[in-house]
């Protein structure tokens, strides 16, 4: 084998490894835009379900303030 075709070996080697990486690095970034898309999501729920909460806080402060008013 000569020198020049050990070259060409390593630079297919390091150009397959280059691709390789391309490829993992794609499907990290995949990945991590689902991860940020989910946690919007969340986010957006926990959001309805304080405004949900606080809300029936306001219900059950006004029952409360009926039931005070009857026993007094």
């Amino acid at each position: 084998m000569s020198a020049l075709e050990r070259l060409q070996e390593k630079i297919e080697q390091l150009k397959n490894n280059y691709l390789g990486m391309r490829h993992e690095i794609d499907e990290l970034k995949s990945q991590l835009e689902d991860v940020y898309a989910s946690k919007g999501e969340q986010d957006n729920t926990i959001g309805q379900l304080r405004s949900e909460l606080e809300e029936k806080d306001r219900e059950i402060e006004g029952i409360v303030t009926k039931i005070e008013e009857l026993l007094s």
